[in-house]
């Protein structure tokens, strides 16, 4: 994505829905898409669309329902250098698919 597209913004502009369908469907397919065709080359935000929403549609998200606070009290820490070292801790507390 940020290969190929502008980097500023990218992940919050929406890619064409029937674009976003198409690759949807591939995926779906179990088929892997090549996202190097020119529909997915010239709208990238329909990829990176795609990306927002299958992360939305977890059953529990990537950082857990359950490390929810220890996440948002590791990004609290003001020192630079210690809210990355409290990050990495609760990072490795995370579900072995999770944190894969």
């Amino acid at each position: 994505v940020e290969q190929h597209g502008v980097v500023d913004g990218i992940y919050r502009l929406s890619g064409v829905s029937s674009n976003i369908q198409r690759l949807r469907q591939e995926f779906d397919g179990d088929r892997c898409p090549d996202l190097q065709k020119d529909i997915y080359l010239q709208d990238i935000h329909c990829v990176s669309s795609l990306c927002k929403a299958y992360f939305r549609e977890l059953p529990n998200p990537l950082l857990t329902y359950q490390l929810y606070d220890k996440f948002a009290d590791a990004v609290a820490i003001q020192m630079e250098e210690a809210r990355l070292v409290k990050i990495k801790e609760v990072l490795k507390e995370l579900p072995v698919p999770h944190y894969r």
